[in-house]
């Protein structure tokens, strides 16, 4: 598959929004779209009884054993020997265009590596993490080396998923991902995700609570999406899920991918329509610049509904002054809470402890819980460890926290979580907004019909 250079810019700004919608995508910068902040691990509690610490008890969370000593052996299938067992990671971070693309994904599993191997490894076998890098151009290639040679890819993403032609499923190649984007990616065999991001359900009930609360401005409901296909496919679902819901779509806009010269003639048009309730499907420095053409003119929705990937503290910093009314929906922790949840607390020691150079981000958090999901299913195959049995195994759990480091999960039958939290945007940061959350286990909304059927379109 060739791509024109100029159109690969456009796919990664575009297609980036996308990993939002199901898991948490994630921006760091208005320049990255990877989010995180500069929280550490100071002043967070990570021990347990007697003072020792969770990672070098061999816990993360309320996760215990996670890698160990054994004696486990045995070439017993691609990239497991008697004393190894090799897994990849996939990323963009080698884009030319936007250097360091999701490597907080490697950064972690790098991490993770040297404290399992400390640890013992998986059964006493050392794990070995390769790096893949698909460069945005390269995810076939990367798949064909990995199918040769690892015994699965595990915490990882690449916007350009459905560019390998199958060649993952034909070489018996399985995925615990960190995220998956395209519809091809999303709905293929082999696949468990410990964050589910199917195709045909969302997770959708910060709509459903607006919907409670405010049935008054429902029936002015908004979009701008940045005009990329899979992007816009995520939109069309949105919209057909909120309409069902009782929503009324009064404006749906699309933006060019690279971003507008002014944004005036977007909060004219959002103003005429008077929309009350907006989703902002794109990229945090697009939307506060949006933002700050709303404070100019005087106009704001009453509610703007945004994606994991403004959970991002630069868009803090140049958005909060003007951000009054935005919102962004979680199913992790978010890091300003590390002091009150020990597994957030657990991810920030491990980067620092064992990747110190590492990226702190979202992303990481997602591929630390891939990493969790693996080591639990290869530990628990033995000296039969084999690329059926870890499918297996991973592909059983039916509720999954990776020791609570976000909301319960399940990745047996794939099912988008009913958890989120909704966290309000302040020029100091982000905190938990519980009147658009209405909390019903800790921080998250856990309501039982907050997983939706998407329409037929």
């Amino acid at each position: 598959m060739r791509h024109h250079p100029r159109s690969l810019r456009r796919s990664a700004a575009a297609l980036l929004a996308v990993l939002a919608l199901g898991a948490s995508a994630c921006s760091r910068s208005g320049d990255e779209v990877e989010s995180g902040t500069d929280t550490t691990a100071a002043g967070s509690d990570t021990s347990v009884a007697g003072g020792e610490s969770r990672l070098d008890a061999g816990g993360f969370g309320d996760l215990e054993n996670v890698c160990q000593e054994g004696d486990a052996s045995g070439a017993t299938d691609i990239g497991v020997t008697d004393d190894t067992i090799q897994v990849s990671t996939i990323t963009d971070k080698g884009f030319q265009a936007r250097p360091g693309l999701n490597e907080e994904m490697y950064d972690t599993a790098v991490a993770f590596a040297a404290w399992c191997n400390e640890r013992g490894g998986i059964n006493g076998r050392e794990l070995v993490v390769v790096d893949r890098d698909a460069a945005l151009v390269d995810y076939n290639a990367r798949i064909i080396d990995a199918c040769s040679q690892d015994l699965a890819l595990v915490g990882g993403g690449a916007v350009l998923d459905d560019s390998d032609n199958g060649a993952r499923v034909g070489c018996g190649l399985p995925n615990i991902s960190g995220y998956v984007v395209s519809e091809t990616a999303r709905s293929a065999e082999l696949l468990v995700q410990p964050v589910p991001n199917p195709t045909g359900r969302m997770s959708l009930g910060v709509y459903q609570l607006v919907a409670e609360q405010h049935p008054d401005l429902i029936n002015r409901f908004g979009t701008i999406t940045s005009s990329f296909g899979s992007v816009l496919n995520q939109r069309d679902d949105t919209v057909a899920a909120a309409e069902a819901m009782g929503y009324t779509s009064v404006y749906a806009e699309e933006y060019n991918s690279q971003g507008e010269p002014t944004w005036r003639p977007f909060v004219d048009a959002l103003q005429a329509a008077d929309v009350q309730v907006l989703d902002f499907i794109g990229e945090p420095t697009f939307f506060a610049q949006l933002l700050e053409q709303m404070e100019t003119v005087g106009y704001r929705p009453a509610i703007m509904l945004q994606n994991a990937n403004f959970y991002d503290q630069t868009f803090a910093e140049t958005a909060g002054d003007f951000a009054e009314n935005v919102n962004v929906r979680l199913q992790y922790t978010p890091l300003e809470l590390a002091d009150q949840n020990p597994a957030t607390a657990d991810y920030l020691e491990l980067i620092e402890r064992y990747n110190p150079g590492g990226k702190v981000a979202l992303l990481g958090m997602q591929a630390l819980s891939a990493y969790l999901l693996f080591a639990q299913s290869a530990a628990a195959c033995g000296s039969e460890l084999t690329r059926e049995c870890l499918l297996e195994q991973a592909g059983s759990v039916t509720e999954w926290t990776a020791g609570g480091l976000h909301a319960p999960q399940d990745p047996a039958t794939s099912t988008p979580s009913r958890c989120w939290v909704s966290l309000e945007v302040t020029g100091d940061g982000f905190v938990v907004n519980e009147d658009l959350t209405a909390p019903t286990d800790g921080i998250f909304n856990c309501e039982d019909d907050n997983v939706v059927e998407v329409p037929a379109g």
